[in-house]
């Protein structure tokens, strides 16, 4: 064994010595097998590093790629809406640009990867309301608070104190007063009625009394002959008594005929002053309850213990009128005149039955329940009434004259401008938004009925009688209300959707960029001729593109004769001109968008404009008197809207919220000085509204003074009783009150202080002031699209608003490229996204496990 073991050993020996020289070939042997699975790990981490880095290239490649086929972007897109999409117009397809952009790109770069296909398509096109979005947000950060500030406004300033005006305020409070107004105006007609019927029931009852006093008197005569000739008989003388009694039988039938008739008339009268009494119990019941509001609301306001509102005070005046004349014969009033029925029935039957020869004389019965001047005290009781509630000659000519100045500035024809009047092919839109329901058409109705029902008041004030007067009234107040029932409700949920937008800021902010790319780059009727977009494309190219003609300030459609808003369809492809009313109504007709438009600015207008008009100096100084303070108050309104519209479709700027009226004697200056710079109104017209407002201004002036005058008077009156200690409430309900004094009212009320004047706060100011910006006027002077922009902030659907602007583009766009291509907004990208396959070329060409791989890549880039 042990030979076989040392036999090996020499073999083992003679071999390691022969064929690995020694120690130094197992060395190699052990470093090659040890280094070997080295270099494969590290041409394994080379070729992963290669890999990623064509990973990392063939993504910059495809970027650049992506970018370069961007570059091809719509110029028309750009220069007109600031919207950067591919263009549409070139014959190379978007892949194929891509793809050679990429070729070229990886050719740049040698022989390490080796392209395998892929593709590239478009994405978020404009047809995408977030893409469409995305574009307005990006082009409006900038341009639209730039072109704001340069206007001076500050948005959220001027919402807020907007929401906090107390406008929705004084609309609710004449609705309320005019409900008010409206239940005791029923209730007085219910009494004039009955007590016209009275009247006329009195004057039959008078014409019967007459007859039946000559009946007696007739009666009475005859049958005193017949005492003579029966007297003269006696005493021998020979004369015929047949005819004597004859007479008198007949006189006495006559007489019975007219008591039997007085009975009758009697009986009609009593029925109809019993319900009088009972209509006037209830009107008096229903004006000193609402009188006593008033006044308690009158003494906490203003600190005054008369009556404020003239309507109030005038049923106050009907109320103790009538009561007087009543007080007068009380005691014939609540007599039911049964017994007189009794005693004249009875009288009737027998003078019916009457017998000179049997019977002896009747003596004519005198009625003891009526007066009988009953026909005279309730026909003048009648005209009395009908003097109170026509007030003075002063109020209706001043009513008269303004409501013909208001009819002629309504007639003014400015509701759409002639020279944009597409109707829109609705089968060119590709969204179909609808009309935005605005209750303009219902508004301008209220307006209407409203109108008429003024010019049925003056009318009837000029020539109808007590209870024409008040039905006409009533009539009014009903067309008033309705009126501003309907502002009201316009205004609450735009309030509403604003609270919520002063919420949360960053809404109001986005809604702000959005609404105000509309306004900033897109024509309305003001400025389709001369203005241009935020990037300087002149609007003018759209009116010529649609085939206008130029008619410059062909101003058409009176308030009488307005178009409705409705969605009409025709065969235009484009809008002239009024694309900012489309954005804002929706309606295919151009006309009718505008005139949508406009009656949503004369409500915000009529909003607006509440508190100043309210706040007036004409209202209180103007001298008008009973229920046309109610009427001159929405005369006033009107006009001043209806002026600021005027001047706004007029290229004017008018304040937002004004410090002053037009209709006032601060604001009457403004007024005359814009009107000067609106070319839109001819010259007889301005003309006649100066005319009129500065004779309205006098007579304020002057009546103001009057007042002024009366008041220190009776604060000096007042001073003596105070100091003889008879106290010096004597302005009470009963005095009829002062409608005209709110001024001096509170100048009295400072009494507490030593009867003079409260001395105002000198760091008091108005909320207005605290805005700050703002001009004697007002606060901002905004144009037509301002306003505009204040709305759609206030109301407008972002989603069909963003798809009238998706319909303006594409119908422009497609206008602008008809010849080139056929457009859709579908096609519109902002974006690529592209996916390439790419294989990665061998490093050392020993094997297929060392490259060749194949990989893809995806990548979306947009701008």
């Amino acid at each position: 064994m042990k030979k076989l073991f040392l036999g090996i050993h020499k073999k083992l020996k003679r071999f390691l010595y022969s064929h690995v020289n020694g120690g130094k070939g197992m060395i190699s042997i052990f470093l090659a097998l040890t280094v070997s699975p080295l270099l494969m790990c590290t041409l394994i981490f080379v070729e992963y590093a290669r890999i990623q880095s064509a990973q990392a290239i063939i993504e910059e490649l495809m970027g650049s790629s992506i970018f370069s086929a961007l570059a091809h972007y719509d110029p028309y897109l750009d220069e007109r809406f600031g919207f950067m999409a591919v263009r549409q117009d070139q014959k190379e397809s978007l892949d194929s640009r891509y793809q050679s952009y990429l070729e070229s790109n990886v050719q740049g770069f040698g022989k390490a990867i080796s392209l395998a296909g892929g593709s590239a398509e478009g994405k978020n096109s404009l047809i995408e309301p977030l893409a469409l979005r995305q574009e307005v947000y990006e082009y409006s950060e900038l341009s639209v608070p730039i072109n704001t500030l340069v206007e001076g406004l500050n948005i959220e300033d001027l919402l807020s104190n907007f929401y906090n005006l107390d406008s929705l305020k004084v609309c609710k409070n004449v609705m309320d007063g005019g409900k008010n107004a409206i239940d005791i105006t029923d209730s007085a007609i219910n009494m004039a009625k009955s007590l016209k019927e009275y009247s006329d029931e009195a004057k039959k009852y008078g014409e019967s009394l007459t007859k039946y006093k000559e009946a007696r008197k007739a009666y009475d005569d005859a049958y005193q002959a017949l005492e003579e000739a029966r007297s003269k008989k006696d005493n021998g003388e020979d004369i015929s008594l047949d005819s004597y009694i004859s007479d008198v039988n007949s006189k006495a039938g006559a007489f019975g005929t007219a008591t039997r008739d007085l009975k009758e008339k009697l009986s009609s009268l009593k029925e109809k002053e019993r319900d009088f009494v009972k209509n006037q119990e209830s009107f008096r019941k229903a004006a000193d309850e609402l009188l006593s509001n008033a006044q308690e609301y009158d003494k906490n306001k203003h600190d005054v213990d008369t009556l404020q509102d003239p309507l109030f005070v005038t049923y106050h005046e009907i109320n103790n009128q009538v009561q007087n004349s009543l007080d007068s014969y009380q005691k014939e009033l609540y007599n039911d005149g049964k017994e007189d029925d009794g005693k004249l029935e009875e009288q009737a039957k027998k003078l019916e039955s009457y017998s000179a020869e049997k019977d002896e004389k009747i003596e004519g019965y005198v009625v003891l329940s009526e007066i009988e001047d009953v026909d005279q005290r309730t026909a003048a009781l009648y005209g009395d009434l009908q003097n109170i509630i026509k007030g003075s000659d002063d109020s209706v000519d001043i009513a008269t004259q303004l409501k013909d100045l208001l009819y002629e500035i309504l007639g003014v024809k400015i509701l759409y401008d002639g020279s944009l009047d597409s109707n829109l092919d609705p089968n060119e839109l590709i969204n179909q938004s609808g009309v935005l329901d605005l209750g303009s058409a219902e508004m301008t109705d209220s307006i209407v009925d409203l109108l008429s029902s003024i010019t049925d008041f003056i009318t009837a004030v000029s020539g109808a009688d007590f209870l024409g007067i008040l039905k006409a009234l009533g009539s009014y107040l009903t067309s008033m209300v309705t009126f501003f029932k309907g502002i009201y409700d316009w205004a609450s949920s735009r309030l509403q959707n604003l609270g919520r937008l002063l919420m949360f800021k960053e809404n109001l902010g986005k809604n702000y960029l959005l609404y105000g790319y509309g306004v900033y780059n897109m024509p309305n009727r003001t400025n389709y001729s001369d203005g241009s977009t935020l990037t300087g494309y002149d609007y003018s190219n759209i009116f010529e593109m649609a085939g206008g003609t130029y008619n410059i300030g062909f101003l058409d459609g009176d308030f009488w004769n307005y178009p409705k808003m409705d969605n009409t369809g025709g065969s235009d492809k484009l809008y002239k001109g009024a694309e900012l009313e489309y954005l804002f109504t929706g309606s295919n007709s151009e006309k009718g968008a505008q005139v949508g438009t406009f009656f949503n600015i004369f409500l915000l207008r009529l909003l607006t404009n509440l508190p100043a008009i309210a706040e007036s100096d004409w209202l209180q100084a103007s001298g008008i008197t009973g229920p046309f303070i109610a009427l001159f108050f929405v005369i006033l309104l009107i006009i001043e809207a209806f002026i600021d519209m005027i001047l706004l479709v007029n290229k004017q700027s008018v304040s937002f919220i004004k410090l002053k009226a037009y209709m006032s004697t601060a604001g009457l200056p403004d007024l005359l000085n814009d009107l000067l710079q609106c070319t839109g109104i001819s010259d007889a017209l301005q003309g006649k509204i100066k005319e009129k407002t500065e004779g309205l201004a006098k007579k304020s002036k002057n009546n103001s003074e009057e007042t002024q005058s009366s008041t220190d008077n009776a604060g000096d009156s007042s001073s003596t009783n105070d100091s003889s200690g008879t106290g010096g409430s004597s302005s009470t309900k009963d005095s009829g009150g002062d409608s005209s004094g709110k001024t001096g009212g509170n100048d009295s009320s400072g009494g507490k202080d030593g009867g003079g004047k409260k001395e105002k706060n000198k760091d008091f100011k108005k909320p207005t002031e605290a805005m700050g910006l703002k001009d004697e006027q007002g606060f901002l002077k905004a144009d037509y699209g301002e306003h505009c922009l204040y709305l759609m902030l206030l109301g407008t659907n972002q989603d069909q608003y963003l798809m009238r602007l998706q319909n303006l583009v594409q119908l422009e766009a497609k206008e602008k490229y008809k010849e080139k291509t056929d457009y859709h907004l579908s096609k519109a990208y902002t974006g690529i996204t592209a996916t390439t396959e790419y294989q990665l070329n061998e490093f050392v060409p020993i094997t297929k496990s060392t490259g060749g791989f194949k990989l893809d890549c995806t990548k979306t880039l947009g701008y």
